[in-house]
This record gives structure tokens, C-alpha cells and sequence, in this order.
């Protein structure tokens, strides 16, 4: 895009202010905002209507600066006098006297468990959420502190001073890592980029430093285009665009990856602060004219495959019927609307209605090629199996992207989703790394979160399919991936609503999903210990609501891992069945149902029950003196060892165990003199010439103790 956009007349404005605006902030329910002004007030105002909700009084002197908790239950406004007010639905809650001197900037930590604040005193302090006391000693600045803002993280704080800008690690020790001087004169503001990999600065110099967070070393030639002092950065929800607010009257629109200008929005008077929209699509500003601005942000600057329309909202909420009903009276009033007949294919093909899909595709295009009609031809025919054909469709719309880099960006994306659906999952993986190494100035995080949401799908895919250690891999792939490295501090399923449209991805418990689903496929594969490191893990990592909100099913996990542990303790513990006092067998019963099925689900325990078992064969019975012999033809049958081993076995009546013939050794000799020692018989071989050797390893005879029956030289076949 070539031409810079310029705006001069607002799509609505906020008016109520008696004074000057200092600083705008929206709220995560996309239907609220709040600003503070000179004449000592905040206001909360209705997006939709421009209505105000409510003004905010308390502060005695000018408000300067605000901030609202990533929650939206938080709002912290700071005055010219020192003074910090903590404000929940609308009533103050807590009143501090924080500074000196004014208090020119607020920031609350990603978690809302800190609130950072910095003034003209020269210093920084932080103060806990919950008490609204001080944390240990103030940040010595030396120098006015102009702005403040945390890395997405939360492990960093960036300071602007008009000096320099400094840079905290805030764990343990609150050590200083950077320094460095900034820009030629007062630096004024300050932004992070979402994947904390740059900071963007402004000062009074007029122009946009962007520095490396890995090394604080500038990156590239400062961003010229104001002419006048820079008050306010912000950075778009996708970490694709910037926006900043100046003395010239202007706030303009950049694009990060070639830090060209996109399009200004022309004020009457100073421009002193900025913000997106949560969902990107728009622009809120202010300053010197006592109201607040809304812009558009130009189509085609953003990736948004549905327009912002009632039927987006409802592919956003799931609502499909309704979706697809109103891009039906859209066709019916132009029957030549392309653009609906793509919107609808993308509602069909969500529905799994793959048929009438392309059938809308088709006639999208056939109306008139575009690049939402072919994406749409692609996905279709995914879903119908024809990859090769989709392929085809898929680098058509290549021609219609206008050689935008973001755009080719997100369209190899959907690409790379719409192909994995097809199960061409190794192609897929492979489109997703490739396009992170061939693009690093573009959106990598977009890539991260694909990437990590495709493992969670292998993941479940394996989990369904009870391939348990497989679905470990996958989830812990994705909870390793750069995507999980911000945890729940972004609002992903905000930033890329594109593919919860054209997909239906639930991005919102993307997160919590993939670390319970981890937890459970540990516990499914038998590895509880792992189970509950893992449980350990997801618990330490998300914050205090979410925490909440899986409350139930965190209890009914642990009970789960407690149930197993306890079963396989007592599997493991348990004494020989049948063990009398004395240590020896009374009526041994290893091979229950029962055990034989746990020995098949549980393989990594054969060995010690294989020992127990060999412990009860080879056990010596206890020493006992028999009573004198009796004539033979009143004595009972001697014992022999197959005797004892039938009565070591009781075997289940699904696998009843032959009869077996005994005949006493005493009687085997006697036969054998009565038939005068008859030679050998070739077909027939002794038990103590077997070889073992060549024997089947599971069909191999196994001696006995020596010492009985014949000196070891008797052999049964189990």
C-alpha cells in the first residue's frame, strides 16, 4: 500500500470534558471506555452509544494519567498533586498518596497483582493490588519519569525518563539490565510489542525508535514523519501496526514490518494520547480538543476475512444458523453479491455442508474473482478431500493479495490450516516453519499460535485414539512452543478472530485446554507422578481467575491421580495370596481375572510380580519329621512336584487346566523293574535328556529344586 490514507472526519466523537484529555483506555467487554482530563474528573463512556455512563470524581487536582487491569475490574488514575486512586465499578475503592510530585504514568503488571506508578519525583514504585501497600523501596530514576510500561511477560519494566530509558528485571532483586540514552532529547512514551521482542519509543525529537530486546541495540533508522513532539505510542491487538499521537494534530498509523506510514487521522488541536480497539478494527484519540475520536482503521491494513458484520459476530459466537440466514438476505437483495456468496461458503464448510460450500465458492467466483472467493474455494474442497485441487484454488488467490506481505502472510496460514484438516499434517507443520524462517519482520506470533494449536489437535487426535504417551508429545510440544511463552497475558482469540471465523478454533480456552488436556493424558498413559508435575505446572502458570475457574475440575483431577497411585500401591505392596504366618503357601491364587488384567495394562510392573512368583515356586517348605513309614500298599500316594504346582495354580474357569495323572516316583521305579529295565524307545525321550538349549523359549520345561525327587532330574511343563 503506496498511497498514505488521510482522515479528517471521525466516525464519532466523545464530548463531555471540560478540559484537556490526557489519557484513554478501553475496556476488555468491548463496550466500555474510560478517559481522564485536566478538569479533574474520569469518565466511563458507552462505545456503542457515546453515551456517558458515568463521571468519575475524587482526584483535587488535574488527572494525568490511567490504566485499566487486564480484567477491567481495576481502573488506577494518577494527578498533578501525587495522588492515585484505585476505582472498582465506578466507586473508589482505595486513595494513595503515591509521589511527591505528579504522577505522570500508571501501568498494572500482566496480572494484576501489581501497579507500577512513576512520577516527576524521580521515582518508580510499585504497590500490591491486594493491600495497596508499597513493595520494598522505590526505583531511584534520577530523572523526571515520563512513562512506564511492563513487558507482556510481566518479568521486565521499561522506564522513559528525560535522560534516558531504563530497563528493570523485576524478580528477586529489581536489578537494572539496560540503559541507554534514547533519543536526542526527552524520551515521552513507550510501547512493547506483543511478543516482547521490540520496544517502541517516542520523544520530543519526533520521531519512533524501535530497539531489540535481546540486545537493547536500536533496530534500523528512527521512524520519521511527525513534526512535533511524540505523546502517546500504542501498538495494534495483532502486533502488526502502531499508532501515535502528536503536538502536530496528528495521529498516524504504521506498519511495523517496513515502519512506513499507513494513513493519518487529522485533529484540531495536540493529539496526547491513542489506543486500538480490543478487536483492532478501530482507532480512539485525544488530547487538546476536550473529546475523544474514533477512526477507522483502513480495510486491508489488518487481516480480516468477514467484514465487521453482524454475520461475523455470529460465526464468532458459534451461531451458524443465524450467520448463514443473514448472508441469505444479502444474496437475495443482490444476486450478484460475491462477496456474500464467499462469506457463506465459509459458513457452510463450518457446518461440515462441504457440498453446498463449493457451491457458493463457485459462484463467488464466477461472479467475480477474488481472493476471499478462492480462499473460500480452497477450503472447500478441503473438506471434500480434493487436495490437489485445493492447492490449485489456494495459489490463485495469491494473485489477488496485491503483493501485500501480511496478507500472503495470513493467507499461507489459513493454507497451511484448511490442508491440515485433510490430515496432510507433516505438509502443514512444514508450510508453518518455513514461514517463519522466510519471514522474520512479518507476524510470527500468528505462526506460533498455529503452530501450537495444530499440535493440540494431534494431541486429541492421539488421545481419542488411546495412543496416551503420543498425546503427552503433542501437548507438551505446544506448551513448549513460543506461543505459551506469553501464558494467558494476550488476548489471542481477539488478535486472530479470522480463524475462529473461518475455522471455528476456540482460541479463548486454548490455553487452559491444552495444559488439562496434558494433565490427563499423563494420567491415562499410567504415569501419575508425572500427572500431577504436570497438574503442579498448569497451577503455577495461569493466573488467580482462571485458576478459579477450573477449581472442580482440578479437585476431581487430583482425586483421580490419588484413586491410581492407591491401586498401584496396593498392587505393588500386597503380600503372596495365600500366605500363611509362617511365610509359606497355603493356598496361593496368583492369576485372578482381575490380576491378568492389570498385568496387561500395566507392562512396567510384570517384572516384580514375575519375582513373587518365582519366590513362591522356589520356596523350601518348613522341616518337618513324618511319622514312621507304613506298609506300601497303605500309604498314600508321595507327594510329587507337579502335585505342588497344581496346587500352587487355581486356575480361572475360563482357562480350567487339564487333569494331571500323578504317579509317585517309588511306583515308577517298580514298574520299571517289574518290566526287567526295558531298553530306550527311540519315540519316547526322558525328562533328563531334554536339551533344553533348543527348546521353545515359552513352552521351555523348568527344573526343580535339587534335592527333590530324583536330585533335580525331574521337569514339568507349565
Amino acid at each position: 500500500m503506496s498511497r498514505v490514507i488521510q482522515c479528517t472526519t471521525s466516525l464519532q466523537t466523545f464530548e463531555d470534558h471540560e478540559s484537556y484529555i490526557n489519557e484513554v483506555a478501553v475496556f476488555p467487554d468491548r463496550q466500555r471506555m474510560v478517559t481522564s482530563s485536566w478538569d479533574k474528573t474520569l469518565r466511563l463512556w458507552d462505545l456503542k452509544t457515546g453515551v456517558v455512563l458515568k463521571k468519575m470524581d475524587g482526584h483535587r487536582s488535574e488527572v494525568q494519567t490511567l490504566t485499566v487491569s487486564r480484567d477491567g475490574q481495576i481502573i488506577a488514575s494518577g494527578d498533578w498533586e501525587g495522588e492515585i486512586i484505585a476505582w472498582h465499578e465506578e466507586i473508589a475503592i482505595q486513595t494513595i498518596k503515591a509521589h511527591s510530585n505528579r504522577i505522570s504514568s500508571v501501568d498494572f503488571s500482566p496480572d494484576g497483582t501489581v501497579l507500577a506508578t512513576g512520577s516527576y519525583d524521580r521515582t518508580t514504585k510499585l504497590w500490591c493490588t491486594q493491600s495497596w501497600e508499597l513493595q520494598e523501596n522505590p526505583i531511584e530514576c534520577n530523572s523526571w519519569v515520563r512513562c512506564i510500561r511492563y513487558s507482556p511477560s510481566g518479568t521486565l519494566l521499561a522506564i522513559a525518563t528525560d535522560r534516558n530509558i531504563q530497563i528493570y528485571h523485576l524478580a528477586g532483586t529489581r536489578e537494572c539490565v539496560a540503559t541507554f540514552k534514547g533519543h536526542k532529547s526527552w524520551n515521552l512514551s513507550l510501547t512493547w510489542t506483543p511478543d516482547g521482542t521490540r520496544l517502541l519509543s517516542g520523544g520530543v525529537d519526533s520521531s519512533i525508535r524501535e530497539w531489540d530486546t535481546s540486545t537493547w541495540k536500536e533496530v534500523g533508522h528512527p521512524w520519521e514523519g511527525h513534526t512535533g513532539s511524540i505523546n502517546t505510542i500504542a501498538i495494534h491487538p495483532s502486533g502488526t501496526l502502531v499508532a501515535s499521537a502528536s503536538e502536530d494534530k496528528h495521529v498516524r498509523l504504521w506498519r511495523l514490518s517496513d515502519r512506513k506510514t499507513i494513513a493519518t487521522f487529522q485533529h484540531s488541536s495536540s493529539a496526547k494520547c491513542v489506543i486500538f480497539s480490543v478487536d483492532g478494527g478501530h482507532i480512539f484519540s485525544g488530547g487538546f480538543d476536550k473529546m475523544i475520536s474514533q477512526w477507522p482503521v483502513p480495510k486491508g491494513t489488518h487481516p480480516k476475512i468477514l467484514a465487521i458484520t453482524t454475520a461475523r459476530n455470529a460465526c464468532i459466537d458459534r451461531d451458524l444458523s443465524t450467520a448463514e440466514e443473514l448472508l441469505t438476505q444479502d444474496i437475495l437483495a443482490d444476486a450478484n453479491d460475491y462477496i456474500s456468496y464467499a462469506h457463506r461458503s465459509f459458513v457452510m464448510a463450518r457446518k461440515h455442508d462441504w457440498d453446498h460450500a463449493l457451491q457458493d465458492a463457485i459462484k463467488s467466483i464466477s461472479i467475480q474473482p477474488s481472493l476471499t472467493g478462492h480462499i473460500s474455494k480452497g477450503i472447500a474442497l478441503c473438506g471434500k478431500g480434493h487436495v490437489r485441487d485445493a492447492r490449485a484454488a489456494f495459489i490463485v488467490a495469491f494473485m489477488f493479495t496485491n503483493q501485500d506481505s501480511e496478507t500472503v502472510h495470513f493467507l499461507i496460514l489459513i493454507m497451511a490450516i484448511a490442508l491440515f484438516n485433510t490430515d496432510q499434517h507433516e505438509e502443514s507443520m512444514l508450510l508453518v516453519k518455513e514461514l517463519v524462517d522466510a519471514c522474520p519482520n512479518a507476524d510470527t506470533r500468528a505462526c506460533h499460535v498455529v503452530e501450537a494449536y495444530l499440535c493440540v489437535q494431534r494431541g486429541i487426535s492421539a488421545f481419542n485414539g488411546a495412543h496416551h504417551v503420543e498425546a503427552v508429545d503433542h501437548f507438551t510440544a505446544a506448551i513448549n512452543s513460543s506461543a505459551f511463552s506469553l501464558k494467558f497475558k494476550l488476548d489471542i482469540h481477539l488478535m486472530y478472530e479470522d480463524l475462529v471465523v473461518l475455522f471455528g478454533w476456540d482460541l479463548e480456552s486454548f490455553w487452559l485446554t491444552t495444559y488439562q488436556k496434558r494433565c490427563q493424558a499423563f494420567l491415562s498413559a499410567g504415569k501419575v507422578e508425572e500427572a500431577l508435575k504436570a497438574h503442579e505446572f498448569m497451577m503455577d502458570t495461569i493466573d488467580e481467575t482462571t485458576k478459579a475457574s477450573c477449581l472442580d475440575w482440578s479437585n476431581e483431577f487430583k482425586k483421580q491421580c490419588s484413586a491410581l497411585a492407591a491401586h498401584n500401591d496396593r498392587v505393588l505392596g500386597a503380600e503372596i495370596p495365600g500366605q500363611d504366618q509362617d511365610g509359606y503357601d497355603a493356598e496361593p491364587n496368583f492369576f485372578r481375572p482381575r490380576m491378568q488384567e492389570h498385568l496387561r495394562t500395566q507392562p512396567q510392573q510384570h517384572l516384580g510380580h514375575l519375582k513373587r512368583f518365582k519366590r513362591a515356586v522356589t520356596r523350601s517348605p518348613p522341616t518337618v519329621h513324618p511319622p514312621a513309614p507304613a506298609p506300601p500298599t497303605a500309604s498314600p500316594p508321595a507327594s510329587t512336584f507337579k502335585t505342588l504346582v497344581r496346587h500352587l495354580f487355581t486356575w480361572p474357569p475360563d482357562r480350567a487346566m487339564p487333569p494331571v495323572v500323578d504317579v509317585p516316583f517309588a511306583k515308577g521305579r517298580e514298574r520299571n523293574i517289574a518290566a526287567q529295565n526295558p531298553s530306550n524307545n527311540p519315540d519316547i525321550v526322558r525328562d533328563e535328556d531334554i536339551d533344553l538349549s533348543q527348546s521353545d523359549s515359552n513352552t521351555r520345561q523348568r527344573p526343580a529344586d535339587t534335592e527333590e525327587h530324583g536330585g533335580g532330574k525331574s521337569f514339568c511343563c507349565c
